[in-house]
């Protein structure tokens, strides 16, 4: 599989973390571009004919697993492997439900990336074996997402904030810049009506978080 160098498309808004991937992994595949806002997925897959598409479940606008579905449906042919954050039982039950052809963790090595890959493009499917399916704390994460209006990524930041984390911490721990982890916060302080640290601890503290 691997002399075929095989065309790969990343769907991630991180991009260092992308640029990462695509270095380590030039040698074995094609990399036909990198796409960094859900916005921009299916136009690239109609553009550029990925095999495969490394798609990252929080993206902003559309998110991955909606883009899944509007994939399947319009373009069977592409392979889809999440590679996310997420060890969830919820999202791992979720991508198995979309018919998604793999999942695999952001902190995979190279070597089981390209296990999962090659598995892939070969018609196979391949679930990271280190996956948490226990689906627990995650209705109380759904709970924030629909009544505050937070995306996941954001309650991830608030849980991030109330342990200690500065923005720098965080923007490391998330593989983000500390540019978009700032944005981040200035969106949870708005949409929560806070304007102090203290504020959104105690928020936090009092909801549960």
């Amino acid at each position: 599989m691997n002399e075929s160098k095989a065309s790969l498309l990343i769907a991630d808004d991180h991009v260092l973390f992308s640029e990462g991937i695509i270095s380590m992994l030039r040698d074995t595949y094609h990399f036909s571009g990198l796409v960094t806002d859900g916005k921009q997925v299916m136009n690239a897959i109609l553009e550029r004919k990925p095999a495969l598409i490394l798609l990252d479940i929080n993206l902003p606008n559309i998110d991955g697993l909606e883009l899944a579905k509007l994939i399947k449906s319009n373009f069977a042919e592409v392979r889809i492997i999440f590679l996310t954050m997420y060890n969830e039982g919820k999202f791992v039950d979720q991508a198995q439900k979309l018919k998604v052809d793999g999942y695999m963790l952001k902190h995979s090595t190279k070597e089981e990336l390209i296990l999962a890959i090659d598995k892939v493009l070969s018609g196979g499917k391949y679930f990271d074996p280190k996956l948490n399916l226990e689906k627990t704390n995650l209705h109380q994460t759904d709970y924030f997402v629909k009544k505050f209006l937070l995306t996941p990524r954001e309650v991830e930041i608030i849980r991030l904030i109330k342990k200690g984390a500065s923005s720098g911490q965080i923007a490391e721990a998330l593989h983000l810049s500390e540019e978009t982890v700032r944005s981040h916060r200035k969106n949870i302080h708005f949409k929560l009506g806070v304007s102090k640290v203290s504020e959104l601890i105690e928020f936090a503290n009092a909801n549960g978080l």
